[in-house]
């Protein structure tokens, strides 16, 4: 009854049993320690932990050869990605392997996905050059990010937020990926015709920017020439990648020849691997180019050698970054030099706007996507709150090696698991190539075409462009698109940083509507109508529920029929709040004035409407679940 209190349930014996067992045992300890040992559980319980320390004493030799054999194939991957992706980030080249070794070597102690490498991506090399500007705040702003962006997932992780990824559903990823694949490509197509002049970096101004270049003619043959070569014998390569697999996948346990297999595995090393072959290739033509005194190419540049400084990121600007060449400016060429305006972190904070939300964010979303995706595919379970703290970790330690913001690469970890990774410490391996790149061929790099990293570039993120996914939500739940094209279109024309979060806005808005319009039926036997809730019932959902009824009563008026009794089937209820309480109370009055019986049939909610007294009057109806 809605005016009585529930009885209280009975308890299991065995319940009891192991209360007084725990009591007996604890009877030797003062209050102090008990309370430290429970503190101390719970801080096990609630804090990140190590995942090397499950799986480091079990590590064996053929661990170690097969995460050999992935490191050394994922660093020959990321060499040359990173070289590239550092121009999307607009910052030189070389902060692209600044920022490649120190997210492996992290996440090798607190990561928990085997599969998982962390460095730079394209994604989060367009939030930086959105976010951190280095064309107007040089490199500083960037690597401040760093630390600001890991100190953040730090926090998050610590309150367990790793489940705000739930609020990103599927087609806002989609949407979002979609749109920065097709502004980053955008972004690169002056480097494969050799456009000089600074381009706008926001997307409708790239595009009338471009064009405009390419119409005045102020392109460059040997780029255009360069640039389309590289970008179909990146796409061969992977196509034929992709018929090596499938030669693997027809044959099946059959054994074959060793010779067979021998050809097979170098095939699939050398398709692997095809950026640093296109990238080698590339640049021994334009050594060969450079060597007669021709200028039929534009260059990488020269990149500092060596390692970078260990040292804290400056919260300063500094001298901005040519958006064309990716080297500093100096004081005399730089008509936009801010430097001596932002010297303070409240401007740097004022200066990053909404990125401080945007881009932990998205470096999070990316992590837990790829780490889930690898995980169901190689049958693991990862956490989501051990990899938000897993990104902090990385993002702290690489700011104090001149690095930008970091995240887990999709395409990486793809290989990296084709590879046969064993364990995280392939990371190790693969940083290891990185650092011997920086202290050894840094100064081969400025061999590299421009064009040639912009066609790998390119060629990369077309594959982040997804098609299918518009026919097979109209397939299944058209409403679907609604956030898909707000990610979209809001990714594309107002700004990485704000379409992403403008998406996951309208999905909460959607989710809330939902919420407060569950989903009604209504059965009348004779002149007594059950209406059943098939869902919850909370606050933003009452008023629906009043109008439903009121509904109910002018539509068996208008049939001629008499109605004597109310019955809310609330068996699909667990709880309900105060508000409801307070809502059904005026409705049971108003029905009462109409000598129309009010009753509900759920004990479960008869625990909260107990509480409130002013519910004396209702009367509660044992009422079977309804067929």
């Amino acid at each position: 009854m809605f005016g009585s209190a529930r009885p209280p349930r009975s308890r299991p014996l065995s319940l009891i049993n192991n209360e007084m067992s725990i009591k007996r045992e604890n009877r030797g300890l003062t209050a102090s320690q008990l309370r430290r040992s429970l503190t101390v559980k719970n801080l096990r319980e609630w804090l990140p932990g190590f995942p090397i320390a499950k799986w480091l004493p079990r590590y064996s030799l053929f661990d170690l050869q097969s995460d050999i054999t992935a490191g050394l194939t994922v660093g020959l991957m990321v060499v040359p990605q990173a070289i590239a992706y550092a121009g999307i980030a607009g910052l030189p080249h070389e902060y692209g392997l600044y920022s490649s070794f120190m997210g492996c070597i992290a996440y090798t102690f607190v990561g928990s996905a085997k599969d998982v490498t962390l460095g730079p991506t394209a994604i989060m090399s367009l939030m930086v050059n959105t976010v951190a500007d280095p064309v107007r705040f040089g490199v500083n702003y960037a690597v401040a990010l760093t630390l600001i962006c890991g100190v953040i997932q730090l926090i998050m992780s610590f309150f367990r937020l790793g489940a705000l990824m739930s609020f990103i559903s599927a087609p806002v990823i989609s949407g979002f990926t979609s749109a920065a694949a097709i502004t980053i490509a955008m972004g690169q197509v002056k480097h494969v015709f050799g456009i000089k002049h600074h381009v706008p970096r926001p997307f409708t101004k790239c595009v009338n920017g471009t064009f405009a270049e390419i119409f005045h003619g102020d392109i460059k043959a040997g780029d255009i020439v360069m640039g389309l070569s590289c970008m179909v014998l990146v796409l061969f390569l992977k196509q034929l990648k992709t018929v090596v697999m499938n030669w693997d996948k027809k044959d099946g346990d059959v054994a074959q020849p060793r010779r067979v297999k021998i050809a097979r595995k170098c095939l699939w090393f050398i398709t692997t691997g095809r950026n640093a072959l296109i990238v080698t290739l590339a640049a021994l033509i334009a050594y060969a180019i450079k060597s007669q005194n021709k200028d039929y190419l534009t260059l990488a540049g020269k990149m500092t050698s060596g390692f970078p400084p260990v040292r804290p990121p400056p919260f300063q600007a500094s001298l901005p970054i040519n958006s064309t060449t990716f080297h500093a400016c100096t004081p005399a060429t730089s008509s936009s030099c801010v430097a001596a305006n932002h010297s303070g972190i409240a401007d740097l904070l004022s200066d990053f706007d909404v990125g401080l939300v945007s881009v932990p964010l998205i470096g999070l979303l990316e992590l837990v996507a790829i780490a889930q995706a690898f995980a169901r595919q190689n049958n693991y379970v990862i956490d989501p709150n051990q990899e938000l703290f897993a990104i902090g970790v990385a993002n702290v330690l690489s700011a104090f090696f001149s690095s930008y913001p970091v995240t887990g690469s999709f395409s990486r970890t793809a290989v990296n698991a084709q590879s046969g990774v064993r364990t995280p410490a392939a990371g190790l391996v693969t940083a290891g190539i990185v650092l011997l790149a920086l202290g050894v061929l840094t100064p081969l790099f400025q061999y590299i075409p421009q064009a040639a990293l912009a066609a790998i570039i390119i060629s990369a993120v077309l594959g982040m462009v997804n098609l299918k996914i518009l026919l097979v939500l109209w397939r299944v739940k058209p409403v679907d698109l609604i956030p898909l094209a707000v990610a979209f279109i809001g990714t594309l024309f107002l700004g990485i940083e704000y379409g992403v979060l403008l998406a996951v806005l309208v999905n909460i808005m959607y989710l809330l509507y939902l919420q407060a319009r569950p989903h009604f039926s209504w059965k009348a036997t004779g002149d007594v109508v059950v209406l059943r809730l098939h869902g919850g019932l909370d606050f933003p959902s009452i008023s629906y529920l009043r109008q439903i009824v009121t509904n109910v009563q002018i539509e068996m008026a208008e049939e001629s029929m008499t109605l004597s009794a109310v019955v809310l089937d609330w068996t699909c209820v667990m709880d309900v709040d105060y508000t409801v309480v307070l809502t059904l109370q005026d409705l049971h009055d108003e029905l009462k004035r109409k000598d129309v019986i009010f009753s509900h049939a759920c004990l479960e909610v008869s625990k909260t409407v107990s509480c409130a007294q002013s519910f004396s009057a209702i009367r509660s109806s044992p009422l079977k679940r309804q067929s």
